[in-house]
This record gives structure tokens, C-alpha cells and sequence, in this order.
């Protein structure tokens, strides 16, 4: 396990009906484009991702103020991160406890008809075809071997990068400090919209989940520009340190 990995871990396309998995993506292409940026240029049109890789830290994280439904406070008091928690296993729990694990960085690939987000926890490789905002059956990819993280269309508005993500397996939100043990349903819709400011990447994602909660659940996320490269995590399950999140 490399360097930051080990720290990580001890801070503890088709249609709707068929979804396409990820997996065996082609590596990162590093340090292209003309000096100054990180990558090249996005196509015409579509805001400017790739101009840096993306690391944790851009700012304070931000919830909104929610509620559990009486299902959704049961599950979240029966939470025991020595056995719950997915990360032990080299799996993924959520988009958002993917994003709030500190230390680790996001790569920005832009096509004409994709988008490909590189995530250094669990060298996750998350490439999404481009579909209309207003269609009604967007192209959906899955993660393998990550059935919490649903399947995801995307698409631009204005500035802004939309992801749509439904069908999820049972996961949890978050299991890091207070927050450890949000439940995610089957039910859970996410819709992440990813936008700069300046020199910032914040991250928003509303998730819709009435098995669990009678209100939707923000969290805001911010990472900042940096010139580091991704990392290999190489996560091995027999290598996690268990360490109370609480």
C-alpha cells in the first residue's frame, strides 16, 4: 500500500434498464497541454475541469439540516464501523463518503460525449457518456465491484456538471466522524453538480432518499487545485487498520 493510501485509511454506456460497468480503464495521461495547466484543453463549450487535478481541502464541508425518518435513525444507531463499513473491504459505501475522504486527489478527463472522473481512493474510474439534460432515458455506467455506488448519467448546465445517479445497493452516506452510519438505500437518488470557483471545485450532492430521511440531505464538499499526480491506492483489505470514525 503506498504512502498516502495507508494515511487514508487510518483517517478512516445503456439505457436505465441496463446499465454498462466500469472497469480496465486506460491510465491517466499526465502533464499535457500547453505550461501552466495540468491537462488540455476541455472541448468547445464545456466548462474547464481539467485545467488541475483536484485534492481534498478546498474549504469547510457543509450539511444541510435533515432528518431521519424512524427507519433511517434505527439503521444509523445500529452502525458498527468494525464490521459496516465498507472501506475495510476495498469497496466503496457512496459518492460523497468517496468525496470527503481527506488526502486524496480527483483527475478531470472532458470529451465531446463523456466525462471520466479518476478518484484515487480505491483507484476508483468513473468514465459517463454525455447525455441530454432533458432526456427521459439516459446512458447509465456502474463502478464493479462497487454495487453502493449506482448507476450515473451526466450531463452540463451552464457551468456546471450534473451527475444522476439511481440504483444503488444498500451503502452509507458517510462513515466518517459524527456523520458515521448514514444509511443509503435502494430507494436513494443522488444528483452531484460539480462547479469551479476559481481556483476551488465545489462539489454539491443532494440525495432523495424516503426509506431513510423525510428531508433531502446536502453536502457540500470543496477541493482545491494541485500539481500532484494521482497515486496507485492499491487498497488490500488484509492491510486495513480498523479505527473508530466517532
Amino acid at each position: 500500500m503506498n504512502r498516502r493510501a495507508a494515511i487514508v485509511l487510518l483517517a478512516a454506456g445503456m439505457a436505465l434498464a441496463g446499465p454498462s460497468e466500469i472497469s480496465g480503464q486506460e491510465p491517466i495521461e499526465k502533464n499535457l497541454g500547453r505550461p501552466g495547466r495540468k491537462g488540455p484543453e476541455p472541448p468547445r463549450g464545456q466548462p474547464d475541469f481539467m485545467e488541475f487535478n483536484w485534492i481534498a481541502g478546498g474549504g469547510p464541508t457543509a450539511w444541510n439540516e435533515y432528518e431521519y425518518t424512524p427507519e433511517g435513525m434505527k439503521r444509523f444507531a445500529a452502525y458498527d464501523f468494525k464490521v459496516d463499513d465498507p472501506a475495510y473491504r476495498c469497496v466503496g459505501s457512496s459518492w460523497t463518503r468517496i468525496y470527503l475522504n481527506p488526502n486524496v486527489l480527483i483527475h478531470v478527463t472532458q470529451g465531446t460525449d463523456f466525462v471520466r472522473l479518476q478518484y484515487e481512493w480505491m483507484d476508483i474510474d468513473r468514465r459517463i457518456p454525455l447525455s441530454a439534460p432533458t432526456g427521459s432515458n439516459p446512458r447509465r455506467v456502474r463502478i464493479k465491484g462497487h454495487p453502493a455506488l449506482g448507476a450515473s448519467a451526466a450531463w452540463y448546465e451552464g457551468d456546471t456538471l450534473v451527475i444522476d445517479t439511481i440504483d444503488f445497493a444498500p451503502g452509507y452516506v458517510s462513515t466518517i466522524a459524527e456523520r458515521a452510519g448514514m444509511p443509503q438505500s435502494p430507494r436513494m437518488h443522488t444528483v452531484e453538480r460539480l462547479r469551479r470557483d476559481g481556483d476551488v471545485l465545489v462539489i454539491e450532492t443532494t440525495h432523495l432518499d424516503a426509506a431513510n430521511y423525510r428531508t433531502p440531505v446536502v453536502s457540500t464538499v470543496r477541493y482545491r487545485k494541485t500539481d500532484w499526480d494521482l497515486m496507485d491506492y492499491g487498497c488490500d483489505p488484509n492491510e486495513a487498520t480498523v479505527v473508530s470514525p466517532r
